[in-house]
């Protein structure tokens, strides 16, 4: 019986480039059960088309899986086409967010995929592919997946989920060349993403997360999270790690422990996370900076709260400042995650932005708000008719990502170019500082930033480039 398992993750438009977690849980999850997968991470492997048709071929695997975000999509179609044309009988499955989103579209879209899974993939996807290598022709058994049944898209009931997060197996680090990516840098080695929840109970109107996750926050112990830091410490001398939770700080009990193991080890361990300002306090930076902890990251999306209640948000100004103040106080870098473009949000609205982050703010992090499927954002900008931009591949949130970027969007409050302007404008506060967090107060002669933002050449251009992104902070600021 074959039990070769393909997972492909396709390129996308980021400048950084982080190792495909997801694909990594769901290769040790089926590598468990007897299979033999095989990760191929198109952002960092440079595989030609015919490579990868003869890759098809040679390693004939019995399901091919694509896992994808929004603007890959389009990569995701023409990789399901180029692995048709080498094998006709190749089985094709995709999953990720945006297929959560939108199981049956996909199908219509793309003859080339055969089954969509919905939601979280582990469980769904060894049935399945387990299903297909006996030689199974009915799936209808099967929850959380999409698939043809003549000319009929037929989906089957949800998928329940996982409950016990422990008992998945971890990534299958062994298959991801992690030295390969350039995941925000936080000390000299490799940085190991690791995930210590699934879900997220809030509901902000922007984020896709909860397609896959849900909105349950379930959580692996202190203990669970400590044995793959050691795990990964003994089998890869891992000692910098960055938790890429919705946010880690929701169970403070939990934290703390983590926190008193990660101490206790006696290893210089470096970390970062993601955390909510209402979910954090003065006692726990202090026990995550005595434990490592090195930066996190919070959503502050708008200093105007009238945009942060439109946007479910749940936060405050003072919890805001709060969080900025004790991070400060506890000697912990933060990075002030903020978004343009939102409903209900005007230019008034993006100064409230730099009148509350221009005293606080170490390292400003500007998107423009962007309608991902599934999210009530989206929603809604299709019933008010918003949408700008129908081809997914240009569904990102910064000009940095995209050449002739155009927001995907405008709302009722301002046009697609005054969300451009307030991008620029916004960037012009913080760049200089957001620079100065990463590389230094004298940034400029600091080599490492010249190698990795001056002078080093993306997909989306070079030093021209962000030359004439320079004028537009400084048009920007000028012109507003």
């Amino acid at each position: 019986m074959n039990k070769n398992i393909l997972l492909i993750y396709p390129k996308y438009s980021y400048p950084r480039k982080n190792p495909p977690l997801g694909l990594a849980y769901l290769a040790s999850f089926v590598r468990r059960e007897g299979f033999n997968p095989l990760i191929i991470d198109l952002n960092i492997e440079n595989y030609s088309d015919e490579k990868i048709q003869g890759l098809v071929r040679e390693f004939n695997p019995v399901v091919t899986g694509i896992s994808f975000m929004t603007n890959q999509y389009g990569e995701c179609v023409r990789l399901a086409e180029l692995i048709k044309s080498a094998s006709k009988s190749a089985c094709i499955v995709a999953g990720g967010p945006h297929v959560s989103a939108l199981p049956k579209e996909i199908l219509l879209e793309c003859p080339a995929i055969d089954f969509t899974v919905i939601g979280e993939g582990e469980l769904t996807f060894l049935e399945l592919v387990t299903s297909i290598s006996s030689g199974e022709k009915k799936f209808d058994h099967i929850n959380g997946i999409c698939f043809r049944a003549g000319a009929e898209i037929i989906r089957t009931g949800a998928r329940d989920l996982m409950e016990d997060v422990e008992s998945l197996p971890f990534p299958a680090w062994d298959l991801i060349r992690v030295e390969k990516y350039s995941v925000f840098s936080i000390g000299e080695g490799n940085t190991f993403a690791l995930l210590s929840s699934r879900g997220c109970p809030n509901h902000c109107i922007f984020c896709d997360s909860h397609t896959v996750f849900g909105r349950k926050f379930r959580a692996r112990s202190a203990q669970h999270i400590f044995s793959e830091i050691k795990f990964l410490h003994r089998q890869y001398g891992m000692t910098i790690f960055d938790f890429v939770d919705d946010m880690i700080t929701l169970n403070k009990g939990r934290v703390l422990e983590l926190c008193r193991l990660i101490k206790e080890s006696g290893i210089a361990f470096k970390w970062m996370a993601n955390a909510r300002v209402n979910t954090i306090d003065r006692e726990m930076l202090i026990r995550m900076k005595e434990s490592g902890c090195i930066r996190i990251d919070v959503g502050v999306e708008s200093g105007d709260p009238a945009v942060r209640k439109i946007a479910k948000k749940g936060t405050t100004n003072e919890q805001i400042i709060n969080a900025h103040k004790w991070a400060r106080e506890t000697g912990i870098q933060i990075g002030a995650f903020t978004m343009v473009g939102n409903l209900g949000e005007t230019m008034e609205s993006v100064r409230m932005t730099a009148e509350l982050l221009k005293n606080i703010g170490e390292d400003v992090m500007i998107s423009i708000a962007c309608p991902f499927p599934g999210t009530d954002l989206y929603r809604t900008a299709r019933e008010k008719g918003y949408l700008r931009v129908i081809d997914w591949s240009r569904y990102v949130t910064s000009p940095t990502y995209l050449k002739d970027y155009k927001p995907i969007m405008d709302t009722d409050t301002m046009t697609e170019k005054e969300i451009l302007n307030a991008y620029y404008y916004l960037h012009s506060f913080f760049a200089r500082r957001k620079f100065r967090a990463r590389y230094g107060k004298y940034f400029l002669l600091n080599p490492v930033f010249m190698k990795e933002w001056l002078f080093k050449s993306t997909d989306q251009g070079g030093l021209l480039r962000k030359a004439s992104m320079a004028f537009n902070l400084v048009r920007a600021r000028l012109a507003i």
